[in-house]
């Protein structure tokens, strides 16, 4: 499958997280300027000017697009917190906190019913003091109605969530647990506890989720470069990879030593897929398959072995504006 690899987009900064619409249109996640629009025809347009909230540079992780062409977007710098972004550029919307301190927001996901779901991978500073397999502190929050609470606790570096109405779960990415969870979830919210869904292979650590037209789960994993899928039971099959078995073995040490650190996640020994993050559904069939990375400037695409269901945002049009790049 690699070698049906191609990509889009060029010198976009950490586009960690990437949407697709009806229109052909891609945004993703890029740096301190929020957004990156890339249109079918090539055309990129970078959505907000260099920006620095609470002190630091925004660092856009998670982004989500609304109704109205609005984003919202997880800043998972220091300064923390949910913002929005339009045409008037960034706006603080939610502190994400019961404290003053915004802590720093890994994904937003706006659902069908209304609410606002967002993830906190680790209360630690720096986080990576997380990167253990005996830490458990990161959780998952709900705004509604403006107020936000913690509804999840306890969580092995809480990642990206997905929220499957139609099968009942609210499934979860823990990033240093190595698994995916989920949780049964209803219009009246999550009911419960967590249960393991599916645990990842050694040097695979989950970090971004998609669900397809046939029940199944994406599970895009960083350090190992594989892109997985789980079906409906739970049965893990991958899709592609560029495992390299020496760094992954590695990481893994370093890991389960307790000694894994941000140099683990910064550098990736492939040449295809540079530490991959996420993933997305996208074309006129919902066919292909976008891959947010942390470690290239460009967008892996690939052919999707299931198809995938329409998002909320799928035939929002967002209007034009932004610096083109």
């Amino acid at each position: 499958m690699l070698d049906r690899v191609s990509y889009v987009g060029h010198g976009l900064t950490r586009p960690e997280c990437v949407l697709a619409t009806a229109s052909g249109d891609l945004f993703c996640a890029h740096g301190d300027r929020g957004v990156a629009r890339i249109r079918p025809d090539g055309t990129q347009m970078a959505l907000a000017a260099p920006t620095e909230f609470g002190g630091h540079p925004v660092l856009a992780n998670g982004i989500a697009l609304r109704g109205d062409g609005s984003f919202l977007v997880a800043n998972i710098a220091d300064g923390g917190g949910l913002m929005e972004l339009d045409a008037e550029g960034f706006r603080p919307f939610h502190a994400c906190s019961t404290t003053a301190t915004p802590p720093p927001v890994n994904f937003v996901l706006p659902d069908e019913t209304g609410r606002i779901w967002i993830t906190v991978s680790s209360t630690m500073t720096p986080r990576s003091l997380a990167y253990r397999p005996d830490v458990a502190n990161g959780y998952v929050g709900v705004i509604e109605r403006g107020r936000f609470r913690v509804v999840l606790e306890g969580l092995g570096y809480t990642n990206e969530i997905r929220a499957d109405y139609a099968g009942g779960w609210l499934y979860i990415a823990e990033t240093m647990a190595q698994r995916v969870s989920r949780v049964r979830l209803d219009e009246a919210g999550l009911h419960g506890a967590p249960e393991v869904f599916a645990r990842m292979p050694a040097g695979a650590f989950p970090d971004g989720l998609a669900l397809d037209a046939e029940g199944g789960l994406l599970v895009a994993c960083i350090v190992s470069n594989e892109l997985f899928r789980i079906d409906p039971e739970g049965g893990l099959v991958l899709v592609v990879g560029e495992r390299d078995a020496a760094w992954a073995e590695e990481v893994q040490a370093a890991f389960a030593e307790g000694t894994m650190g941000r140099p683990h996640l910064d550098r990736a020994p492939t040449r295809i897929l540079r530490n991959i993050a996420s993933v997305t559904h996208a074309g006129p069939g919902l066919d292909r398959l976008v891959c947010g990375v942390l470690l290239d400037d460009r967008l892996p695409v690939l052919p999707a072995p299931v198809p995938g269901i329409r998002p909320l945002h799928w035939e929002v049009e967002v209007p034009d504006w932004g610096a083109p790049f």
